[in-house]
């Protein structure tokens, strides 16, 4: 089984909150491996959002992950482009169009 070890730092300015939390969840688990965190000496599990929010990551946070799997190698990439990505626009009109009226 392959084995992966790297560190990364958190670039998103808003640190890793619950949408980066889940968006790391999801390509890591289109991935066949396993990812935790290595914090203070314990194993944080990456497919538990729970796990990844009580780290309360901040911007410029340096983590140490550890990938197991055949798809060890790829996750790993996968990972970094979640850490690094910017924040997807929000729609601030939260589905009301400018002019439209209730009538």
């Amino acid at each position: 089984m392959k084995t992966v070890s790297w560190e990364s730092t958190v670039t998103n300015p808003n640190g890793m909150h619950c949408r980066v939390a889940e968006r790391l969840m999801k390509v890591i688990d289109a991935h066949e491996a396993t990812v935790q965190i290595v914090e203070q000496g314990q194993l944080i599990d990456c497919s538990s959002i729970l796990e990844l929010l009580s780290l309360a990551l901040v911007q410029g946070s340096r983590v140490r992950f550890t990938a197991q799997g055949p798809d060890a190698e790829q996750v790993v990439a996968a990972v970094e482009e979640v850490l690094a990505e910017p924040e997807p626009l929000q729609d601030a009109s939260f589905g009301i169009q400018q002019g439209a009226s209730n009538k």
